[in-house]
C-alpha cells in the first residue's frame, strides 16, 4: 500500500501548530508524504487532560496562560473537527475539507501537568475497564491522560471508521523548562496507552535526535529556539522522524 496521496488530519500544541514555515515539521512530513490534501487544528498550549471538566464549544483557542487552557484541549480540537463534519446542525457551519481523512496524526504531551493524579501510568486501566467490566465512554475522566486520549481516539474513531490513527510523544526539552524525567515519563504514559487502544499506531518521536541537554533556557541551542519549540534543524528531525514511522507502518 503507498504511503503517499492521502488525505491527513494533524492536531496537537504549538509545535505542530507551526505547520509548513521552516520552523513547523509538518513541512518537512510532507515534503516525504506527499498528502493530497491536509489539513492542521493544533493549537498553542494544547493538552491531553483538563484541567477540569468544561462543556466544550468547538473553539479550541489558547487564553494567554498555560494554567488556563481548558478550552484548547485535544478533545476541543475534536469538537471542532465533528462540528465542521456535521451537515445536520443549522447552529454548525459544515467544511467540506473535514469530510474524510486517511490519516490521523496527534502530536501532544508536552503541556501535559506532571502531576500523579492526572498523568499516572499506574491508573491507566481506571479509563477502560471498572469491575471487570468496560467503563462507558461517559464515565471516562478526560482530566486526565490516559481518559483524554481514550475520549479522543473513540470520538475519532466513531467520526472516521477507516483512518489510521497516530499518536506521537513529545519531544525533550531544556532542563529547566521541561524536565527529561517529565517527558520520559508522559513518553513512557502516551506508549502505554496507545498499548491499552491497541487500534492506533505510537510514534516514539522522543526519540528524534533532539537532546534537552543541547538546549538553552529562552535562547536558540541546536535544535530548539527557545528551549521548547524547534529551529529549523529541529523541525526538519521531528518531521523525517515521523514521516519515516508513517510510511514504515503503511508500506
Amino acid at each position: 500500500m503507498s504511503y503517499k496521496n492521502k488525505r491527513i488530519l494533524f492536531m496537537g500544541d504549538s509545535i505542530t501548530e507551526l505547520n509548513t514555515s521552516d520552523r513547523g515539521w509538518v513541512k518537512y512530513f510532507n515534503e516525504i508524504i506527499e498528502p493530497s490534501f491536509f489539513v492542521n487544528v493544533a493549537v498553542i498550549g494544547a493538552r491531553f487532560a483538563n484541567e477540569q471538566p468544561v462543556e466544550f464549544d468547538g473553539n479550541p483557542v489558547f487564553l494567554g496562560d498555560d494554567t488556563d487552557c481548558n478550552q484548547n484541549v485535544i478533545l476541543n480540537q475534536v469538537e471542532k473537527i465533528s462540528r465542521a463534519k456535521d451537515k445536520n446542525n443549522k447552529n454548525y457551519c459544515y467544511n467540506s475539507d473535514f469530510e474524510d481523512f486517511d490519516l490521523i496524526i496527534i502530536a501532544a504531551g508536552t503541556n501535559d501537568v506532571f502531576v500523579k493524579e492526572k498523568c499516572n501510568i499506574d491508573t491507566i486501566e481506571e479509563q477502560f475497564t471498572l469491575g471487570g467490566d468496560t467503563l462507558p465512554i461517559e464515565d471516562v475522566n478526560y482530566c486526565t491522560v490516559a481518559g483524554g486520549m481514550r475520549c479522543v481516539y473513540e470520538k475519532l474513531r466513531a467520526l472516521y471508521p477507516s483512518a489510521k490513527i497516530f499518536f506521537c510523544s513529545p519531544v525533550q526539552g531544556n532542563e529547566s523548562m521541561r524536565s527529561y524525567e517529565s517527558i520520559l515519563y508522559k513518553r513512557n504514559l502516551i506508549s502505554a496507552v496507545c498499548d491499552r487502544i491497541s487500534d492506533v499506531t505510537f510514534i516514539d518521536t522522543f526519540k528524534c535526535g533532539i537532546c534537552g541537554i543541547y538546549e538553552k533556557t529562552w535562547a536558540e541551542g541546536r535544535d530548539l529556539i527557545d528551549g521548547l519549540h524547534p529551529n529549523a534543524n529541529g523541525a526538519k528531525k521531528i518531521g523525517l522522524y515521523n514521516a519515516l514511522a508513517v510510511k514504515n507502518s503503511i508500506i
